[in-house]
């Protein structure tokens, strides 16, 4: 879930995961000052690894940000909060922000309509900015609540003269690129009425 939700913001230009910390010099130094075991293989140390190493466009610059994905009940571990640590310590030293993720909002919906919206991609959908930004604008013109989906969509691409099974997933582009702005907190299907959010800034 959090690598849709990454994917999905528009800075991020790479996302890589379970990314090694090879400094294991330093990081023997750090389990050493915070009283954690470093983990070894046999005789060999091996490294600490980062979730996600995440490198975005910031002001046309490539900036790397770090995250650890970690439930609730294993955030509070204090045996996990240290080598997390390690983590962290790690991180800011070189200048890479470190977050630990809330995962407490992760849930079936969520997961379900990040994967009904990526669907344009398995479908081999190819973006088209002047195709997004009209069925963007028809859409937003004819929806209304209380509708399926399904109805909205056909009505859009009758409007625009799309045969239907484009314009499901030039919707699910939409949808998932934020130009029509889907409630993530709201089950998204073809059979159900479509949920809005009340503002078109990325949730």
């Amino acid at each position: 879930m959090y690598f849709f939700l990454v994917e999905r913001q528009k800075s991020t230009v790479d996302i890589q995961e379970c990314w090694p910390i090879f400094d294991i010099d330093r990081t023997i130094e750090l389990c050493a000052t915070l009283g954690v075991r470093h983990q070894y293989r046999g005789s060999f140390p091996t490294p600490f690894t980062i979730d996600f190493l995440i490198t975005e466009s910031v002001d046309d610059q490539l900036m790397y940000r770090a995250a650890s994905i970690k439930t609730p009940e294993d955030a509070a571990d204090p045996k996990v909060r240290q080598r997390l640590e390690v983590e962290n310590r790690w991180c800011r030293e070189r200048g890479i922000p470190w977050t630990l993720v809330d995962t407490s909002h992760f849930d079936r919906t969520l997961l379900s309509n990040l994967l009904f919206m990526r669907t344009w991609f398995r479908h081999h959908y190819d973006p088209n900015e002047d195709v997004e930004s009209r069925f963007a604008e028809s859409f937003r013109a004819i929806y209304a609540t209380n509708v399926p989906l399904a109805a909205l969509i056909e009505e859009t691409a009758k409007v625009l003269r799309f045969p239907v099974p484009l314009a499901i997933d030039v919707f699910r582009y939409c949808a998932w690129s934020d130009r029509i702005a889907v409630s993530l907190k709201h089950p998204l299907s073809l059979n159900m009425p479509l949920v809005l959010r009340r503002t078109n800034n990325h949730a």
